[in-house]
């Protein structure tokens, strides 16, 4: 096994720090909150993982993950009957050459779904993005992120974040798709790799970026041009700290196996980068 083969591994197995014993989601449990970059930096992208308990499927739902300014939103259930700690994240930065937040709003009805995107201006690529719930407070919208990734126009560049989202609720709901969007910055790169994710099956790995990189934004998709709700459940969605790695938890609750795309978009830095982790 290489070097490189075996950072990986390592990187999958503990990616972050473990939290303390206490910090917890009890199981049922439910979390909404933010993750503040320091005073003048802007979140490019975020997400959140299960810390210090290995790797396996710990049954979270990722069910809100967007940007805000300066915060990274992110909304998780606990569906285990174990309780666990949950890391939370932001990629921060200074507000890279022409830095902007788009978004796209769509109804879902109770039990509805869609999948689409928040689409950057020409010129501009997508370094994160993600969706919720808008114009209704702070609760439990009982939403499920799907899919979430980076996407291109027939085939040009990967300008548009593409997110799928379902609608677990008895009401509905307006979501906002977002897109992060700035100029390429140096080094840019998107990876792709292709996973088997079969019927009823859960994977948790990572894409990787290349040597001397960092990770910006990331994410899982399921390769298939219908555009149909395939049933997957995005359980965890996280850059790395420690290596320029972007993990993906994702189960197929479908009847179908399906092939799932995992991307890390990667770059040589961005000024004032960091990731900034905060622990529950």
């Amino acid at each position: 096994m290489t070097r490189r083969v075996l950072a990986l591994a390592a990187a999958l197995a503990v990616l972050l720090p473990a939290a303390p014993a206490h910090a917890a989601v009890a199981p049922g449990g439910f979390i909404r909150t933010t993750v503040s970059c320091p005073a003048g930096k802007v979140a490019v992208a975020g997400g959140t993982q299960v810390l210090g308990e290995g790797s396996r499927d710990f049954r979270t739902v990722l069910q809100e993950s967007a940007p805000s300014g300066s915060l990274w939103l992110i909304t998780l259930r606990n569906n285990d009957a174990a309780a666990h700690s949950i890391g939370l994240f932001a990629v921060c930065a200074t507000a890279p050459a022409g830095y902007e937040v788009v978004r796209r709003d769509a109804a879902i009805p109770a039990g509805g779904f869609a999948r689409t995107y928040g689409l950057c201006p020409s010129g501009k690529v997508a370094l994160g993005g993600g969706a919720q719930v808008v114009g209704e407070g702070s609760r439990d919208f009982r939403t499920v992120i799907r899919e979430t990734g980076p996407d291109s126009v027939q085939g040009g560049s990967l300008k548009l974040w593409r997110t799928a989202v379902g609608n677990n609720d008895t009401v509905p709901h307006t979501v906002g798709f977002f897109a992060v969007c700035a100029a390429a910055p140096a080094g840019y790169e998107v990876i792709r790799r292709d996973v088997a994710l079969a019927a009823g099956g859960f994977v948790r790995t990572a894409a990787e970026c290349s040597p001397g990189k960092v990770v910006f934004g990331g994410g899982g998709q399921i390769i298939d041009s219908s555009g149909a709700d395939y049933r997957t459940v995005t359980q965890e969605s996280v850059p790395s700290v420690n290596a320029g790695v972007f993990l993906t938890a994702m189960r197929n609750s479908g009847t179908a196996s399906r092939t799932l795309a995992l991307y890390a978009v990667c770059g040589t830095s961005l000024s004032g980068y960091q990731i900034v982790q905060l622990t529950l």
